[in-house]
């Protein structure tokens, strides 16, 4: 198979953007246990022991900032930490069956929209001991992701949405304020015997795509995405999002089976593409393109509006089968403290959760993290409930069929039946 982002501006657009999607916000105490210490950075750490001869495995990519944090982490608490190599959207399948192996992780990376699933099959336990540190530490759009049923369960890492990477020696100073302003560049760019494209996205993705169904009106589910009774990809504005995504195909005439993630990021390694439409986690390997790599926010549609961009978490979550939970959870506290998450920031260049790095040169001249933080003014929160994974997988073969001529009414309504029934009979 995870927005979502000077650090001031970071809040603000922060705030911006919870109230302008309707966002619930998670801020009572509700989730907290009546047993629960009052915690802040230092007197937390102090007070919670981990058991004697405790030994951790942690489920992440291997990086500097993940090795770093391990290392430094054995320094402070004489804890061993093994880094084992499990991707975020792999770890509540492995964990459910390798954690009552006694094999699985006891801290594990998961992205937000799989956070439902893992909660009601009671893979990980709530963020209670370091909850008030975290909630005053982290940005609301984090905590929002990584809170289920108003208790929050993640210790975020880093915010992940989309928008256009662009090669700034293909594109110079083209203004894109419009589509149509990409569909006129590509029209002269465009040198298909070539290989060479002036836009390329992949019309299957349902993570990406839906933002057109979004920007129209568009909705997943009711309620802030909580309400899955109510589902909203097939109303006046979803059809109206996906006939305009079908107009795109004037300068990409291809088979959505032929338009891969993987062949359009070959080529705008290659320089052959000037507008990607991609994730902020391929940021850290196209920044090492032997050249120059912009970001710019998705720009308007017809009539005004903008596609919204789905936003989402990577967090860090104890495990309910380790049998160090204390342990796990003073680690999962170190690995997303503002040191940890600078490294990662430095290392990585992933958008940080953490609140407070408003003074970090690095993050203030960034053209690509700052592009992000520009599409975070018109983006969501991605729903966390168990039915996102029906959602994408009713849409993914939908938007094939629309982006290979289907009539978007017919297609979504069948889509939108196909998803009422995978919900009632799971």
């Amino acid at each position: 198979m995870k927005k979502k982002l000077a650090f001031l501006a970071l809040s603000a657009v922060m705030m911006l953007t919870v109230a302008a999607c309707g966002g619930a916000s998670e801020t009572g105490n509700n989730a907290k246990s009546s047993e629960q210490p009052a915690a802040n950075e230092t007197g937390a750490s102090d007070e919670l022991q981990p058991e004697p001869g405790a030994e951790l495995v942690l489920w992440s990519g291997k990086s500097a900032y993940t090795e770093y944090a391990a290392q430094e982490f054995e320094k402070k608490y004489n804890i061993k930490v093994k880094i084992e190599e499990v991707n975020s959207w792999d770890s509540p399948g492995r964990l459910s069956t390798d954690g009552p192996a006694g094999t699985g992780g006891d801290v594990v990376e998961i992205v937000s929209d799989a956070l439902g699933t893992s909660v009601n099959s009671g893979i990980v336990l709530p963020n209670d001991y370091f909850e008030e540190e975290t909630r005053s530490s982290m940005s609301q759009l984090s905590i929002d992701s990584s809170t289920y049923n108003g208790i929050l369960y993640g210790y975020p890492r880093d915010i992940y949405t989309y928008a256009l990477f662009v090669n700034k020696e293909l594109v110079k100073d083209t203004k894109f304020e419009t589509w149509d302003d990409i569909a006129a560049f590509a029209k002269t760019f465009n040198d298909i015997p070539n290989n060479k494209f002036g836009f390329m996205f992949d019309p299957s993705h349902w993570y990406l795509n839906s933002s057109f169904m979004l920007g129209y009106g568009g909705y997943i589910f009711g309620k802030n995405g909580t309400d899955t009774s109510d589902i909203g990809m097939n109303n006046e504005g979803a059809v109206k999002g996906l006939e305009f995504l079908q107009t795109l195909k004037a300068n990409l005439p291809f088979k959505a089976a032929d338009l891969t993630g993987d062949l359009k990021s070959g080529l705008f390694e290659q320089g052959k593409v000037a507008i990607n439409f991609d994730g902020s986690w391929a940021a850290s390997s196209f920044r090492k393109l032997p050249f120059e790599v912009g970001v710019i926010p998705l720009p308007a549609m017809p009539g005004g509006q903008y596609p919204l961009s789905l936003i989402g978490t990577h967090s860090f979550y104890v495990s309910a089968y380790s049998k160090y939970p204390n342990a796990a959870k003073l680690f999962a506290n170190f690995l997303t403290s503002k040191e940890m998450l600078a490294k990662d920031y430095e290392t990585n260049g992933f958008i940080p959760a953490v609140k407070g790095l408003e003074d970090n040169e690095k993050f203030k001249n960034d053209e690509i993290v700052q592009g992000f933080m520009k599409q975070l003014e018109h983006s969501q929160v991605m729903p966390n409930v168990p039915e996102m994974s029906q959602y994408s997988q009713v849409l993914t073969p939908a938007l094939v069929s629309i982006w290979d001529g289907g009539n978007v009414k017919q297609v979504l309504d069948k889509a939108a039946d196909n998803l009422k029934t995978s919900i009632a009979n799971k």
